[in-house]
């Protein structure tokens, strides 16, 4: 019961921080392309692969929705669920219940006239509800990273 208290803290403190965020848009980094949805698709996974995470789930939530939902019409918008085993590890090993902010998201949505945007989540700024340093440092190691793949777009 005590554990069950102590999660439903964690989940209220980091709503409560989610919405501080998306106020001051950190917790995520964007980029517009001139591209197709499909070409921006295949880059992100090519950038994201460079370094050295893999694609483990994809899902087209505009067809997801369509499916549920008869009066939806949605531009195309991808969510990629995007995993580096090594820090998944090393994430579990501080934090057993991380799951729940594991893989890390990448959206595509597409804008229209070409165009596609790339948002990737900010693993930093995930993190630091935790309260954990070890878990600050490998956010900080994998924040570097998603960096640097969005800039190779």
């Amino acid at each position: 019961m005590k554990k069950m208290k102590i999660l439903s803290v964690l989940l209220m403190f980091l709503t409560i921080q989610m919405v501080s965020a998306q106020k001051s848009k950190d917790y995520y980094f964007s980029k517009t392309l001139k591209l197709s949805f499909e070409e921006t698709t295949t880059k992100v996974k090519e950038a994201l692969k460079a370094q050295g995470f893999g694609v483990i789930s994809e899902i087209d939530m505009d067809k997801k929705l369509k499916e549920k939902l008869d009066d939806v019409d949605l531009k195309p918008y991808r969510i990629l669920g995007a995993c580096n085993p090594g820090y998944a590890y090393q994430t579990i090993q501080e934090e057993e219940n991380i799951g729940l902010f594991l893989p890390c998201k990448v959206l595509i949505k597409d804008l229209g006239n070409g165009k596609t945007e790339v948002v990737m989540v900010n693993p930093s700024a995930l993190m630091s509800v935790m309260g954990n340093n070890k878990l600050d440092k490998i956010a900080k190691d994998v924040t570097k990273k998603f960096k640097a793949a969005l800039k190779e777009l």
